[in-house]
Parts: structure tokens; sequence; C-alpha cells
């Protein structure tokens, strides 16, 4: 659902993640009017802000901006948020939300180098 003045058009990122692996997010946000403003996107998850780049930007009417960061994947599935922020003037304002889940990997031990090199019957 987009907001008055941005639309979260995508949120980027793997299906999954391992433990500790480093996870980027991507969020790519619309300018809806006809005109330029600034736009800010935050992204998080449970308490957790993700870092994203650039902090705003100024995008023309009707263009497409992305904002990227990673984070630390934590030891299980998480939902990250991303907003929408626009500047009034005054202050930010909070325009658009969507969500991406992120399920935990699991590892898959790897038997390949096992070999059973000598054995005996008992």
């Amino acid at each position: 659902m987009a907001g008055t003045y941005t639309d979260i058009i995508e949120i980027a990122a793997p299906r999954s993640a391992r433990a500790g692996e480093q996870v980027n997010v991507g969020v790519r946000v619309k300018n809806l009017l006809g005109y330029a403003f600034y736009i800010a996107v935050t992204a998080m998850f449970d308490s957790t802000r993700v870092p994203l780049s650039p902090g705003y930007a100024s995008v023309g009417g009707g263009e497409t901006h992305s904002f990227d960061g990673p984070f630390s994947m934590p030891e299980r599935k998480v939902t990250v948020w991303a907003y929408s922020w626009y500047w009034d003037g005054s202050k930010w304002v909070e325009d658009d939300k969507d969500y991406v889940l992120i399920d935990l990997a699991e590892l898959v031990p790897e038997f390949s180098q096992f070999v059973i090199a000598d054995y005996s019957v008992v």
C-alpha cells in the first residue's frame, strides 16, 4: 500500500541467511508527486536498526531512489520493516511501510570429506 507522497516499491533481501552472515537490504522508494522533495528510509527488525545509505535524498517527481545497508543475521528468522519518510519543511513525516521475511538458513554438514579408511568386523 502506497503512502501519500512515497511508495516503497521493493525491499530486496535474501530469503534466508545463516546466523552471523552479513545480510544486505535494499529499499527502493518512488516519489509519487510531480516535484522533488527529500525522502528518507529507515529499516529495522525487533529493536535493531539497519543502517541505510544514503541517510536521505532529494528525489525528483516520479523518480525512484534506492537506500541500502547491511546487518548481521541473528540466530532466528526476522521480519525487516522499512519505513519511508518525507520532509515537510520542519520535520520528517512517516508515509509508507512494508516488510520482508528472512528465514534462518540451516547449516548442512558436509560429509563429502568423510572416508572410512579401515574397519574390522568384530
